[in-house]
């Protein structure tokens, strides 16, 4: 079983240890002439683990509550408060409502420019990630098989159970680490095990569309049909029918990837010492390795498109947000 708290821990072990080279790269100037740019530095104890971004709105969340929001997709940052000192996991981008989840099962909810509000989750458990459609379905993913769905848009919860002995023939419970809701209510889950679990009826049945033996930590649909997903030891897998049926690519790397976004003229991969980009959908890829990226950690990216222009945002250490061009 994989261990996330191991995991945890060896990114936060690397931040501190690496920290120098990452300065260097940054006094240096390594990632302003390239196709990263810095955009947003904290200290080296700080961290940021999740992005989102809808349309020009977005923020960034991590490590003692920082949340940081963004109003021109991404090239300026402005510190913001939750009002809570655990830490913020994943979130979610609405047009009405956004969604932080974190620590202890917290939740936090941001309605129609209003403060951020704590919202009662039944649970205790660290929550990874969250995710949510415009019609309100909202799941969120943690810590030894939670899963946690809301049909009003994250203001009421109820805990979604799964006969874990039965789907992994083990009295394990997997971490489930990522969760995409699609506009049509389709929702997909990732796991420890290689897991990838689908519900077609807004999680009232699932079905088990791939298993393995390592772990998948993110995945990202970029239409109704076209996804990735990325985990432990360089796993990258593509779906071309809606997480139905997926294949494993072939990359240049057997470091742990973190997470996944795709447009359709390219597909970007971040991770431990890792930053990753296809022109032609996953077929080949290139390493990047400007700046800190092959030594230091990232832990999340997120973009827009817009006339066939990308915009994208990476975060991770030391409270760092990136510009991908």
């Amino acid at each position: 079983m994989f261990n996330f708290n191991l995991l945890r821990q060896t990114i936060l072990s690397a931040a501190l240890c690496t920290s120098c080279l990452a300065t260097g790269a940054q006094a240096s100037g390594q990632d302003d002439n390239g196709m990263l740019s810095v955009v947003h530095q904290g200290i080296v104890h700080d961290a940021l683990y999740d992005v989102c971004l809808e349309g020009q709105s977005g923020f960034a969340v991590g490590l003692a509550g920082t949340v940081l929001a963004t109003d021109d997709a991404g090239m300026t940052w402005q510190k913001g408060s939750a009002g809570v000192t655990d830490a913020l996991l994943g979130v979610s981008c609405g047009k009405s409502v956004s969604l932080a989840v974190g620590q202890t099962g917290l939740i936090m909810r941001k309605a129609d420019g209003a403060e951020w509000t704590a919202i009662d989750s039944g649970t205790d458990q660290r929550l990874l990630s969250v995710s949510a459609n415009e019609s309100g379905l909202t799941v969120a993913v943690g810590g030894f098989g939670t899963v946690l769905k809301s049909n009003d848009g994250g203001l009421n919860w109820a805990s979604v159970t799964f006969d874990w002995e039965t789907m992994l023939n083990d009295f394990l419970e997997p971490h489930v680490y990522d969760v995409d809701v699609s506009a049509d209510g389709i929702i997909t889950l990732v796991a420890e095990f290689d897991l990838v679990l689908r519900s077609v009826d807004q999680g009232e049945t699932w079905e088990t569309v791939n298993k393995g033996d390592t772990s998948l930590f993110a995945v990202d649909f970029r239409d109704d049909t076209i996804g990735f997903a990325v985990g432990q030891k360089g796993k990258v897998m593509k779906t071309l029918d809606g997480g139905l049926t997926w294949i494993t690519m072939s990359v240049p790397t057997e470091e742990n990837l973190l997470d996944v976004w795709s447009s359709e003229s390219q597909v970007l991969v971040a991770g431990i010492r890792t930053l990753l980009r296809s022109r032609d959908d996953g077929l080949n890829w290139e390493e990047i390795t400007e700046g800190d990226v092959a030594v230091q950690w990232y832990q999340a990216l997120k973009g827009s498109s817009n006339g066939g222009s990308d915009s994208v945002v990476m975060v991770g250490h030391s409270g760092r947000i990136i510009n991908i061009k």
